[in-house]
Formats: structure tokens, C-alpha cells, sequence
């Protein structure tokens, strides 16, 4: 894919290889591979479990740098050899080895055993994959979070909005991240109103987690109005106006009550389910999918005690089996499945987004690049908590790692991935 003599160079500048032609070469091929792994993210084909196209792009990059390893004896980019990436790459092997354990504790069943052992292992992979990506260019993460949003909205033209909701499936996320990039060029007061008022529309077109979302890096944000001795103060204010409104607004909407109830009984009886599938097996876990485990019956009897207090009536899966249901919550399900060696690596990268946009919001400088990057780490930590672990959503942590190693060499290089100090971000 990429030429074999590729050698080699300094760290400190990111200009990963000797050869300029090369260099060039090498970026252009990586911008090519990082369009084609995000546009292609949204399609999928089966594969014992749903599977992105875009992640076998991801494997041949992974491929690749094997290939170059074993041939030449040298990473194809110094950023490869960065610790941030080798620690996430030894959180999710001790995860795999958790795994592992656990499914053959509980004897699992061979489907869901390849299903959970292949979703860690790709996920290995991707993330790799994702450190050679920006290492070779930081924009290649821009060439691919544009191309995923691309692939998104042309994957939901041509099969519809899911539930028909064109807002929430469709348009919402796309239109926040272009006004969003629209509005850093006026500066940091137009960034933090931009984000409020996406946040407001979020929440009037009934998409709370993102409405959320947008409030909360528009607090993180504004937090840089205050002195920075006086940001650790303000914060715990922000943060609890924001519950507030996060659990109020629905109540207001009194359409959206019902619809909004019976979302918060299935999320939350997933996470009880979970949580109480980690105190029975904190060690060796329930296995992959809970496929021989009472985790998933525990989950449906829960929900239909909780749907009967709250008064929304049954679940249409009320007799799901084991194996067909993604529990929306990547850290508690991790640790449920695979016990607390399953879940290192959700704990160590949750534990680094939250360092990261710390970081960010008391970081001297400012860059409106940090306004886009922090609604990206806000979303990947709402979906640490929050979402399933399985399919694109692979795809979206390794990107998230991606930019988690971006922003370790900014705190040394401060200026570049805001590209403020340095033109290095937009060669």
C-alpha cells in the first residue's frame, strides 16, 4: 500500500518520514484511506455480528503497519511508538484475556464467544490503525470525522431515518459540528453561544443525549470566561444546572413524556442489570453476551417492574433472547461480560477523556480547533456510559483514541493540533 523504503524521522516534528516525495506520498494515501474508513463506517455488512465497511479499511492499515514492521524493522511513524497508545493497546489486551476467561468460566456459547472475543480484538486493531492514521497527518482525523458525517447522511437518505426521526438520525448531529466550525472564526464568545443554542434546539427536537451533549462542551467552553483559579469553583455549579435541565426539560414537553420515560426505563434498567451482573461477578464476569448467564432475564424483569411503576405500558422485546441485545453502556457491559480485566480498557480511556478535556478547558491557550475537539471527547465520554459497544461505535473509540494521542503531543507542542503556532496541522 505504502512504499517499503519509507524511513523513520524525528518525533518532534511529525514529519514522519526522511524522503519529502515520500512524505507527501504518505499523507496523501493516509487522507485517501482516512475518507474511505469514515464514509464507508455507516454501511455494514454481517460478519458473525454487524460490521462497518469502514473498519476493513482500518484492518489493512493495521495490516500494513505489520507488514512494514516485519520488513524494515521500524514503525512506519514515530507516533506509533508514542506510551498513551501502547498503554490503551495494553488495556484492551488485558481486556481480551478477561474476556477469555470469562467465557470459558461460564461456557459460553461459540457464537457469542466470536462475536465477543472478534469485537475486542477489531477494536485492538482500530485503534492501532487510528495511531497510525494521525500519526502520519493530524488533519487525517479531520478527512475522517467529515467523511463519517458524509457517509451518515448519504446511509440515511438512502435507507431513512431510523423511527423516521430525520432530526435525531439524520440531520442534527451534522448541522451542530458545520455551525459549530462556522463559529469559531468569531471567537470564543460565539463559540459558547452556537453551542447553547444547539443544545436548546437539540432539546426542543426531542434529542436529549446530544442536547446534553452540546450543553455540556458549551460549559466547558465557557468556563474560559472565568479566571482559572476560579474554574474548579464554577464548574460543579455548571454541572448541576445542566442535570437539571437534562432531567426538567422532558417533564415540560409533556408530548415527549412518555416517549422519553420509556427510554429512561430500558437505559436504566440496562445499567441496574449490569451493575448488579458485576457485584454477582466482579472477576470472571458473565461472559460474552450473557449468553449463558441470567444478566439479559435479570435486565427483562427489571424493565417490566419499572415500566409498571412508571405507567408506559410493556416492551415490544419482551422475549428477546440472549446474544440480541447491546446494553447501552460500554463500561458497566465490558466489565459485566468480561469482569474487571474485561473493562481495563474502558476504565483507563474514560479515565483519559475526562484528563483530556480538563486539559482543554485549563489549558492557557485557545484554539477554535479545541471548541470541535471537545464536543468530540464530551460525545465519546457520553458514549462510554451511554451506548452500545458494538459496530460503528468501535470505529468512534478509536477515533477518540486518535485524537486522545493528538492532544498528548499538543501538551507538548502546544499550537499544534489547533494549528494556531504551527502550520504542521494543515500541511
Amino acid at each position: 500500500m505504502f512504499p517499503p523504503n519509507a524511513t523513520r524521522s524525528s518525533f518532534g516534528s511529525i514529519a514522519l518520514f526522511e524522503s519529502e516525495t515520500t512524505g507527501r506520498e504518505i499523507r496523501f494515501l493516509s487522507g485517501i484511506s482516512a475518507v474511505l474508513a469514515g464514509f464507508l463506517t455507516a454501511f455494514t455488512v454481517s460478519v458473525v455480528g454487524e460490521m462497518p465497511v469502514g473498519e476493513f479499511v482500518l484492518i489493512a492499515l493495521a495490516g500494513w503497519v505489520a507488514i512494514n514492521l516485519l520488513v524494515t524493522k521500524e514503525w512506519p511513524c514515530d507516533l506509533l511508538r508514542h506510551k498513551l497508545l501502547w498503554i490503551l493497546l495494553g488495556a484492551q489486551a488485558l481486556g481480551m484475556c478477561g474476556y477469555i476467561f470469562s467465557d470459558l468460566y461460564h461456557g459460553s456459547s461459540i457464537r457469542d464467544i466470536a462475536r465477543g472475543w472478534g469485537r475486542m480484538g477489531f477494536l485492538w486493531i482500530d485503534i492501532l490503525a487510528f495511531g497510525y492514521l494521525v500519526g502520519c497527518s493530524p488533519r487525517n482525523f479531520y478527512w475522517y470525522f467529515i467523511a463519517q458525517i458524509a457517509g451518515d447522511g448519504v446511509h440515511t437518505i438512502l435507507d431513512g431515518a431510523l423511527f423516521g426521526d430525520w432530526w435525531k438520525f439524520g440531520a442534527g448531529v451534522p448541522f451542530t459540528y458545520l455551525v459549530l466550525a462556522l463559529s469559531i472564526r468569531g471567537g470564543l464568545w460565539s463559540t459558547i453561544l452556537v453551542s447553547a443554542f444547539a443544545a436548546v434546539l437539540h432539546f426542543a427536537m426531542d434529542f436529549r443525549s446530544f442536547g446534553g451533549i452540546c450543553l455540556f462542551a458549551a460549559a466547558l467552553t465557557g468556563l474560559r470566561l472565568f479566571p482559572r483559579h476560579l474554574r474548579l469553583w464554577v464548574m460543579p455549579v455548571m454541572l448541576i444546572a445542566i442535570l437539571a435541565a437534562f432531567l426538567i426539560y422532558p417533564q415540560i414537553r409533556a408530548s415527549d413524556a412518555h416517549r422519553s420515560t420509556r427510554s429512561d426505563v430500558s437505559r436504566s434498567s440496562m445499567i441496574i442489570a449490569a451493575w448488579e451482573g458485576i457485584r454477582d461477578h466482579p472477576l470472571s464476569g458473565n461472559g460474552s453476551w450473557f449468553s449463558n448467564t441470567d444478566v439479559l432475564q435479570n435486565f427483562m424483569l427489571i424493565r417490566q417492574e419499572r415500566a409498571r411503576i412508571a405507567h408506559v405500558g410493556g416492551f415490544p422485546e419482551a422475549n428477546e433472547r440472549a446474544g440480541t441485545v447491546a446494553f447501552h453502556t460500554q463500561i458497566l457491559v465490558s466489565i459485566a461480560e468480561g469482569g474487571i480485566f474485561g473493562g481495563a480498557f474502558f476504565i483507563i480511556f474514560g479515565a483519559l477523556l475526562v484528563r483530556a478535556l480538563y486539559r482543554l478547558t485549563f489549558s492557557k491557550l485557545w484554539h477554535g480547533h479545541y471548541a470541535i475537539i471537545s464536543l468530540f471527547l464530551v460525545s465519546a465520554l457520553w458514549n462510554v456510559g451511554f451506548s452500545p459497544f458494538s459496530g460503528a461505535q468501535r470505529v468512534y473509540i478509536a477515533a477518540a483514541c486518535g485524537v486522545l494521542l493528538l492532544l498528548e503531543v499538543e501538551g507538548k507542542r502546544p499550537g499544534f493540533v489547533g494549528g494556531k503556532k504551527s502550520n504542521e496541522f494543515f500541511q
